[in-house]
């Protein structure tokens, strides 16, 4: 019974996600931080569940371009953390490097922060390594009495994609961090003013794509008060050339507050499939910040439900079967 689950689950997730995202990895690994189930105030929002088959039945009934937050799905609308590197080191003391984020892309500097407990050393020195050991930064970081420095090496346009970041202040104390640094594929040029369509709500962007092919985009919608609260994780597929290319993602009218709200977008995600099996998938650049989008009515939309795709409708009976 338990591998029955387990397949429904899989292939009613192959169903659900068009296109998997990119796996955290390496020694310093970002690691989102999951809080509690957030309420957006929509009507037909039911309050999230903990069952995964339930969570699961709940996003195959909704729009898969417009998916309601959940506690299944929360973490996808914060920024994700990366675990700091702790390395007890001879001397007694212990230091904590910790990225700014795992995935940089260019023309950002590349952050860190490093924290040392015990004996501050009088200088420390920096190194940013490719994984072949070909130098392509340097630098000495003056001491700080109170064991705290933070890292920040400008970007550059032949950064390869998996870099090290050492530490130290002598042969024997110090510590290293992985990372990854992208040349962006796309990034995000301006946006346009919403507009209502049927029962969606349309959010027209502008990319600037330097590497044409097909693009996953993702995106949090949010309303800015009270405090940012997201609304809803909004996906689609483009194919897209070379140059200013228009998209639009679309937000069903259930994940939306009754009353009139400011917008925002956050965790803009742009990835490029790669062109062959065993070529790299290519990311865009991401939002230094969340993007104010205006005010939108919802009441400007219809209220004609959604109804899933045969597909989806077919696993959910499948996980129907499998909860009695």
């Amino acid at each position: 019974m338990y591998k029955m689950m387990l397949a429904a689950l899989a292939l009613a997730a192959a169903v659900y996600w068009w296109w998997p995202a990119p796996a955290q990895q390496n020694a310093a690994v970002a690691v989102p931080q999951q809080d509690s189930p957030v309420s957006n105030g929509a009507t037909t929002v039911a309050t999230p569940v903990t069952e995964p088959l339930q969570q699961l039945t709940a996003l195959l009934l909704s729009p898969p371009y417009s998916q309601p937050v959940t506690a299944a799905n929360l973490a996808q609308t914060q920024a994700a953390t990366v675990a700091a590197v702790t390395v007890p080191q001879d001397d007694g003391s212990s230091w904590q490097l910790a990225l700014a984020r795992y995935r940089f892309s260019f023309p950002e500097p590349v952050q860190a922060h490093l924290q040392i407990e015990g004996t501050a050393p009088a200088l420390l020195r920096y190194q940013l390594r490719g994984l072949d050991q070909q130098l392509y930064a340097s630098g000495v970081v003056a001491a700080d009495p109170t064991g705290q420095y933070v890292l920040e090496i400008p970007g550059q346009a032949d950064f390869p994609a998996e870099l090290e970041l050492s530490v130290e202040s002598e042969p024997g104390l110090g510590a290293l961090a992985r990372l990854s640094y992208s040349q962006p594929v796309a990034w995000l040029a301006e946006t346009g003013a919403l507009e209502a369509d049927d029962t969606d709500l349309l959010i027209p962007l502008q990319l600037q794509v330097e590497k044409a092919g097909l693009y996953r985009v993702q995106a949090v919608l949010a309303m800015e008060q009270p405090s940012a609260r997201p609304l809803a994780i909004l996906q689609g597929e483009f194919q897209l050339e070379a140059g200013r290319q228009p998209v639009t993602l679309r937000a069903h009218y259930s994940v939306l507050p009754e009353q009139p709200f400011d917008a925002l977008l956050s965790q803009l995600q742009l990835e490029l499939a790669p062109p062959r099996p065993g070529d790299s998938t290519g990311y865009g650049r991401p939002l230094a910040s969340a993007v104010a989008l205006g005010d939108f009515n919802p009441q400007a939309l219809s209220r004609t439900p959604y109804e899933p795709d045969a597909h989806a409708q077919q696993s959910v009976l499948l996980l129907q079967q499998l909860s009695r």
